[in-house]
């Protein structure tokens, strides 16, 4: 049996806040919302081959946040380049690089990167790839604790896939949410510290001392919308994959809809939205996703977003 984990994107999350207006309760988007939703349009454009409005709408997310995701940079360049605007899309990069730390072996293996990977600015950029994370790190508020969350999580990493016991893996996960959480109460959030709190996913419903202290910080950062509303997703899918049910409810693990099928494949996209994310419809046509055979839905044209283009 093979359970794969799909992109990291979806583990991310978001929050609506509320105010009263004219007596009644009103839903204000978080600045993660009015994000992805700029992203998931820049995204089926880009798939639509209209760089135009993909770039554009890229662009106004990042003047939102600045320093979410390098692969939204990553396509926001490749959308540029193939509008041969080579110095934005140079721009973009280097920004990936600074604002989110983009890994040099990301920046080499990016598929759409390859038709350019010729021009000059490639070049340029991989001289002074060591200079641009140097700048990421040198802006980090906690750059020592930001590494040492780095260095757990490639401890983390390394006992899974060095043939190491199960009682090593545990004992190491151990010490890493250990000093996890000392972190978090003396530095704060980070948000690279997701792996090391997936690998304790089997008891996140349960009352243990990882999640006592984890989920009510999370659950506080959603609600306050430095957190997306979906960070909760992928875990309970696989509770409730390994349940008697044996069904996924939001359909996270989108390659294994036929061992996991989605429990109410009529509500699925209602319940995606709730927690702000996006139809089936548009995994299948953004990443290629083998939808389930009951699945009739269609993308909604309302997902695309055309911005007046003053970029």
């Amino acid at each position: 049996m093979r359970i794969i984990l799909p992109f990291l994107m979806i583990f991310i999350i978001g929050c609506s806040n509320q105010k009263k207006e004219s007596g009644t309760k009103t839903q204000i988007k978080s600045d993660l919302e009015k994000y992805d939703e700029l992203i998931w349009s820049g995204m089926l454009h880009f798939k639509d081959k209209d760089y135009v409005n993909s770039l554009s709408n890229f662009q106004d997310a990042f003047e939102i946040k600045s320093d979410e995701n390098v692969s939204d940079y990553f396509y926001a360049a490749a959308s540029a380049l193939n509008l041969k605007k080579d110095k934005i899309a140079k721009e973009l990069i280097i920004t990936a690089i600074k604002k989110t730390d983009a890994s040099e072996n990301y920046f080499d293996s990016f598929d759409e990167f390859n038709p350019f990977r010729e021009k000059q600015l490639f070049a340029e950029i991989k001289t002074h790839y060591s200079k641009y994370k140097s700048d990421f790190v040198n802006n980090l508020k906690h750059p020592k604790i930001y590494n040492e969350i780095k260095l757990l999580a490639q401890r983390d990493q390394k006992v899974r896939t060095d043939g190491s016991s199960v009682e090593e893996m545990q004992r190491i996960d151990s010490l890493n949410i250990k000093r996890l959480i000392e972190i978090n109460k003396e530095y704060g959030w980070f948000d690279k510290q997701w792996i090391l709190l997936w690998h304790h996913r089997g008891i996140h419903r349960d009352s243990n001392y990882v999640w006592n202290y984890f989920r009510p910080l999370i659950n506080k950062k959603i609600e306050k919308g430095e957190l997306r509303k979906s960070y909760w997703a992928s875990f309970d899918d696989e509770k409730s994959m390994f349940s008697e049910d044996g069904v996924q409810i939001y359909g996270t693990y989108w390659n294994n809809y036929d061992q996991f099928p989605i429990q109410s494949i009529d509500k699925v996209d209602s319940l995606r939205k709730s927690i702000g994310l996006p139809p089936l419809a548009y995994m299948e046509k953004v990443y290629n996703v083998e939808l389930p055979k009951d699945y009739a839905e269609k993308l909604p044209l309302t997902m695309y977003i055309k911005n007046s283009v003053n970029h």
